[in-house]
């Protein structure tokens, strides 16, 4: 039978279920390797974070 594969790497998660320390998390990982928050990923990052601080 064919072997099963492991998943080694967490899937990510939507952007509608990350709490607001998930969001952060999540900018900052992208501000270390993009350089900014310039890409569209960042941009709905900041997105939710606005809808979900206020």
């Amino acid at each position: 039978m064919a072997e099963q594969k492991e998943d080694s790497t967490p899937k990510r998660k939507k952007l509608n279920s990350l709490n607001l320390a998930e969001i952060e998390a999540a900018l900052a990982k992208c501000q270390e390797k993009q350089g900014g928050i310039v890409s569209k990923y960042a941009r709905q990052l900041l997105a939710r974070k606005k809808a979900l601080s206020g």
